[in-house]
């Protein structure tokens, strides 16, 4: 018999709330009230009277078809995050130019946790936006260049929890295992860039280098990604450590102060 001690506490209504608005991702950009029901686990009837309530004030939009997404007003919010708004608004021109130069599309990232946050992704190839997505897409550690440069330069406590594992493999190039992955991360460390081929997406290859602050410290990482034949780091390297100078120039000149979140 459960007794009012022994009961799990009831959800506040900011945990309902955040997780009325952490059912929506890249897959799921519409959902109906039994949709969000079901991926946040609450009762229809709770999830009507919160949405109601975030409808109305412009965080999620009501879509011709009855369902629910993210409003704009959320939106208007989350931009004013300063670790990605200042550095993606300094590092876009620079970005344009390095997929100019290289063909390849351009990117900038900063860790967050175990993942990586894309913040600009400049490319004309729909395969990909498909495969890397755009700004706010993460994607974990180790799965791409961007990805490893900021865990070669996080702490020793995050590298060593990804490191533990589980490291999931995306293809049979994904880095899987523990000890290859502290060797690679030891190489991007001693080489300056991380360059990989083919771990993200067949036949994918991106190059990376990182962007350090005032204080040294590595805050986010730019790189390209494209086709295999595309991304050869004798021939990519200039353009994308010409990018990276420019970028950390102006965060530092700028003070931008992009912490790590888990550091």
């Amino acid at each position: 018999m459960t007794t009012p001690h022994s009961a799990a506490p009831e959800r506040s209504v900011v945990d309902r709330t955040l997780s009325i608005l952490g059912a929506f991702d890249r897959d799921n950009r519409t959902l109906t009230l039994s949709d969000i029901s079901r991926r946040s686990g609450l009762p229809v009837a709770t999830v009507h009277r919160i949405v109601n309530k975030l409808h109305g004030w412009g965080a999620l939009e009501r879509c011709p078809d009855g369902g629910y997404s993210i409003g704009l007003r959320l939106w208007e919010t989350a931009v004013l995050a300063p670790r990605s708004s200042a550095v993606a608004e300094a590092a876009q021109p620079h970005l344009v130019a390095l997929h100019g130069q290289t063909s390849a599309a351009a990117t900038i990232a900063i860790r967050d946790g175990m993942e990586s946050v894309c913040l600009s992704f400049v490319s004309n190839e729909p395969d990909a936006c498909a495969v890397y997505g755009d700004a706010g897409r993460r994607v974990p550690l180790h799965a791409t260049a961007v990805g490893l440069v900021l865990l070669a330069h996080a702490g020793g406590a995050v590298q060593n929890e990804v490191c533990a594992g589980p490291l999931r493999a995306y293809t049979p190039a994904t880095i899987t295992g523990t000890a290859q992955l502290q060797q690679c991360l030891a190489k991007v460390r001693r080489e300056g860039y991380a360059v990989v081929h083919g771990t993200l997406a067949p036949d994918r290859g991106g190059f990376a280098v990182p962007i350090r602050d005032s204080r040294g410290v590595v805050v986010a990482a730019v790189g390209v990604v494209g086709p295999v034949d595309l991304i050869q780091p004798r021939r990519v390297s200039p353009h994308v450590r010409a990018a990276a100078a420019m970028i950390q120039r102006h965060v530092r000149n700028e003070g931008l102060r992009l912490t790590e979140v888990g550091a």
